[in-house]
């Protein structure tokens, strides 16, 4: 399934796991906290690039969206649904600085994901 990423950011901040985020060790954050610690592939379909990395943060804007995470159903985000109420970006992954420069990123994109 092709979902947009954003880039995380937030370098030198904590993720919902308390890991320290930086830009060597290649994580993602999905809407569940029952992804955490779960491994993923990523593949940027623009340039056929992809790399594996760990749950490391639960996000974009939402919290408990298993439905997209583990049922294959679209993301809340993608409605603009999140529990902050102010809205979201649309984004259904986001990506550590790592993965981000992996995947030979420049700008918010499509992606797809799949659990390894």
């Amino acid at each position: 399934m092709l979902v947009k990423a954003t880039r995380e950011g937030l370098v030198g901040q904590k993720t919902a796991t308390g890991w320290p985020i930086d830009t060597i060790f290649p994580f993602v954050a999905l809407p569940s906290h029952q992804a955490l610690g779960k491994w993923v592939k990523i593949k940027n379909p623009l340039n056929g690039k992809e790399c594996c990395a760990q749950v490391r943060d639960v996000g974009p804007f939402n919290e408990h969206d298993e439905d997209y995470v583990f049922r294959g159903a679209r993301p809340w985000a993608e409605r603009g649904l999140s529990v902050s109420g102010k809205g979201t970006n649309g984004a259904g992954i986001d990506l550590g600085e790592a993965v981000w420069h992996l995947l030979g990123m420049d700008d918010n994109t499509q992606v797809e994901w799949e659990f390894v």
